[in-house]
């Protein structure tokens, strides 16, 4: 629970403190679907493939 709470404050205070960088608010959610899309994908598989391997040793 404490995890979303502390992803939320930091995704707000993103919101607030982006446009005096002039960053569209938007590109967060961009950044969000792409890291979705390509990286955790990438992780899962990394973690499965030690997974397996930490089984074949046993």
């Amino acid at each position: 629970m404490n995890i979303f709470i502390i992803g939320g404050a930091i995704l707000v205070v993103l919101f607030i403190i982006l446009p005096f960088f002039n960053i569209e608010s938007f590109f967060l959610f961009v950044l969000i679907e792409w890291i979705t899309k390509f990286v955790l994908p990438w992780i899962a598989l990394y973690w499965l493939i030690r997974g397996v391997k930490a089984l074949e040793k046993k």
